[in-house]
């Protein structure tokens, strides 16, 4: 892994932040640091990351709608260790239901939560998520980019999640619900904000010569090849 695996760590508290950040930098790792939740969530939408050290007990998005919010929106999936003070297993169980893939209670050893995370960075780029194609279209989901026809697409990052959930598969139905889950994990801001987010995504692809996107009424929306009856 060149450069070493790049580990984001969430942590509220600094000197514990501090101390793993230290750590992990000297066994050849590449961490970055976010004290709160919503401070994660932006990091991650930044910036390609091989594995997040994830604190439940955080202020303002708890760890735990972190972890939902991962698992809903499309790019932010990253293997998870939790590290936390809550040894109960409903606790544990809970972290797992919602996508994390490791868990380690306080106090803990730095050199096994770098043991742990070399697992995960590893897992993690084995799982990769495939490019995913479609009539001209080319997603990659790592490098949240967008190409037409070999040329690259410059859209709003809103839009990138909207194609991306569009295209998971292609040519099949995503229903609302999907797609305001993808662009907005607490809930969309206004009734019609999923549908001015289409509108959108549908002006600039047809303004590119890319495919239709199709409305499937009172149920969602569908990529499909333009000039294609």
């Amino acid at each position: 892994m060149a450069g070493g695996p790049r580990i984001l760590i969430v942590e509220d508290e600094p000197a514990l932040a501090e101390n793993l950040y230290g750590y992990l930098e000297r066994q050849g790792m590449v961490p970055d640091v976010a004290y709160d939740g919503h401070g994660a969530l932006a990091l991650l939408r930044e910036a390609a990351f091989d594995g997040v050290v994830l604190d439940l007990g955080l202020p303002g998005l708890s760890g735990l709608d972190v972890l939902r919010a991962m698992r809903r929106e499309p790019g932010l999936r990253r293997p998870v260790l939790v590290l936390t003070a809550r040894e109960r297993l409903e606790d544990k169980l809970l972290a797992f239901e919602l996508g994390a893939e490791d868990y380690l209670v306080k106090p803990f050893s730095l050199a096994e939560v770098a043991a742990r995370l070399r697992v995960l960075a590893r897992r993690g780029r084995d799982d990769e998520p495939a490019i995913v194609e479609f009539a001209g279209l080319r997603y990659d989901p790592q490098a949240q980019a967008v190409t037409l026809a070999g040329q690259p697409l410059a859209l709003p990052r809103k839009s990138v999640l909207l194609l991306a959930a569009l295209l998971q598969p292609a040519g099949c139905l995503a229903t609302h619900a999907r797609l305001a889950a993808a662009l907005w994990p607490d809930g969309p801001p206004s009734g019609r904000a999923l549908h001015d987010q289409v509108h959108l995504l549908r002006r600039r692809l047809r303004a590119a010569g890319g495919p239709e996107i199709l409305a499937d009424p009172c149920r969602g929306w569908r990529l499909e090849e333009r000039g294609r009856e």
